[in-house]
């Protein structure tokens, strides 16, 4: 059996825990940064190689290594018929089933579905047990034909560059997949609210406010906000780092120093010593006033729209509108 998972870890896991088989980790943050419509898998990793790129998190080279025998070994053992998809109730793997289906809609239309394995816990934590991971891997049955259609059709609305067709999606029931329609409805948080601030800026704010002031505290204060945690952290130094680097900055730091970003695998002293603050444009903001939009350059994409100044949407809870 070929078996896909959301990490590393959770091979590690799964792999002492008795479970037969490869393993691939399907290591992509898509909630983060272009997952523009219309690509093939091939097309849409080299769009995603160059994002990783940009952010500092691999060379372009290494990312489009990695995604491109990550693409290959897919599409070798879907042919053979033997891929299994471990599914936890994380964001971040619910896009990733998302885009695996529409792949079996599109370009692998005609090959044996993989079968479906549903985990309400984190994979990699190791909580369940040997006995429960080999009753839920007896109990994965092939993705049905209604499956496969529904992803593909929840792709398309993720990578539209209209976000009404997803939030829409949001408010109905999606019963084949048992964690998506949660997933998607914190996915659509992260677009600018009334203030122009997305549930993740607005939580880092609150945070400073309590206190956390460090961006250690931060991470470990907003991740605690979330039901289910689906952010990592060098997503979350990068959306610090824009709250500073803004024509209307929202954070400071005490000592007035620029914010300092991270190495990918070293959180340096002087980065964690960082003490920050609410600059006062962030006070109004928090007061109900006015929009952070107005002054601040957004340039950021969630899914297949691309938030910028002469494209920016506003979600109030319940649907978008344009500003």
């Amino acid at each position: 059996m070929f078996h896909i998972t959301n990490g590393d870890h959770a091979n590690e896991w799964l792999e002492q825990a008795g479970v037969e088989g490869e393993f691939l980790s399907w290591d992509d943050v898509l909630h983060e940064g272009p997952v523009p419509t219309g690509l093939t898998l091939a097309e849409l990793s080299q769009i995603r190689a160059r994002f990783i790129s940009f952010s500092g998190w691999a060379t372009e080279f290494e990312a489009l290594t990695h995604f491109q025998t990550r693409d290959a070994r897919l599409i070798a053992a879907a042919r053979q018929g033997e891929v299994v998809v471990w599914n936890s109730h994380e964001l971040f793997d619910q896009l990733h089933l998302l885009q695996i289906l529409s792949w079996y809609q599109q370009e692998g239309a005609g090959l044996p579905a993989p079968k479906l394995v549903f985990v309400d816990e984190l994979l990699g934590a190791g909580v369940l047990g040997t006995e429960r991971l080999q009753q839920l891997l007896e109990q994965a049955q092939p993705a049905t034909a209604e499956q496969i259609a529904c992803a593909d059709d929840l792709w398309q609305l993720f990578t539209s560059s209209n976000p009404r067709g997803l939030a829409g999606a949001t408010k109905q029931p999606i019963t084949q997949f048992p964690f998506m329609q949660q997933g998607l409805q914190r996915m659509v948080e992260e677009y600018p609210d009334s203030q122009g601030l997305s549930r993740t800026e607005r939580s880092i704010l609150q945070g400073v406010i309590a206190g956390h002031d460090t961006p250690a505290e931060l991470f470990r204060y907003v991740r605690d906000l979330e039901a289910i945690p689906f952010m990592g952290d060098a997503s979350f130094w990068q959306i610090i780092n824009g709250m500073f680097n803004s024509a209307q900055p929202l954070l400071r730091r005490i000592d007035g120093q620029s914010f300092e970003l991270p190495d990918l695998y070293n959180l340096s002293e002087s980065f964690r010593a960082q003490q920050l603050a609410l600059t006062a444009d962030a006070e109004i903001l928090l007061s109900g006033q006015g929009n952070w939009l107005d002054q601040h350059q957004i340039d950021r994409w969630v899914g297949g729209v691309h938030l910028n100044p002469e494209n920016r949407w506003l979600w109030d809870g319940a649907d978008f509108t344009r500003y």
